[in-house]
């Protein structure tokens, strides 16, 4: 994944520096902006489509928060897959970005390997959006497809209610009709079918 560019939005200058070394070491491109603003005036020159390309950004930042920055791309019509780190207390803001369209979110502190799966699982979310898509995925219902991409998302269940507005007990229900028609058993495999490798 040597061509696939990582923009980090972040206003910590260590968490930016440390997280840059560590998508530069799993073979990603970083691309760090210490503010929304700044990395919105560097990224209008951009072609869009040349390379696969994500945004992992806070959701906490001065000037131009992470939801702020997520309004804006919507505005400008920038579909860049998006992971927002944040903070324990910004759980039910991250709900609300996930509603808008954000790929994951990831609470603080996380692992490297958390990172990493999150930024690889929205690519290959991207991806499956293109030709590549999986056939098996066309017999879930539209319900089903949003619990899946939650799931991919390693959401629990009690979040996948609260970002869809359903009870835990019809997520559970969507869960285990989606496993059925998929013909899986666990988890490992759904995700296998859901990533495009099953």
């Amino acid at each position: 994944m040597a061509s696939a560019r990582v923009y980090l939005v972040d206003d910590n200058d260590g968490f930016r520096d440390s997280t840059a070394w560590l998508l530069e070491t799993a073979g990603f491109e970083p691309q760090p902006y210490p503010s929304a603003a700044a990395f919105l005036s560097a990224y209008e020159g951009e072609r869009h489509g040349t390379h696969e390309e994500c945004l992992v950004s806070d959701i906490r930042m001065p000037q131009m928060s992470g939801l702020q920055l997520q309004d804006e791309l919507i505005r400008r019509g920038i579909r860049l897959p998006l992971v927002f780190v944040t903070a324990h207390g910004d759980v039910p803001l991250a709900v609300e970005a996930m509603r808008k369209g954000a790929a994951n979110f990831l609470e603080k502190p996380f692992t490297e390997q958390a990172l990493l799966h999150a930024i690889q699982a929205a690519f290959a979310g991207r991806r499956e959006q293109g030709p590549a898509h999986n056939p098996a995925l066309g017999r879930l219902s539209p319900r089903e497809r949003q619990v899946l991409d939650l799931v991919v998302a390693s959401k629990p269940n009690k979040i996948i209610a609260d970002i869809l507005g359903i009870s835990i007990k019809t997520v559970e229900l969507h869960r285990a009709n989606m496993m059925s028609k998929l013909g899986v058993r666990s988890l490992p495999e759904l995700m296998k079918v859901a990533l495009g490798h099953g």
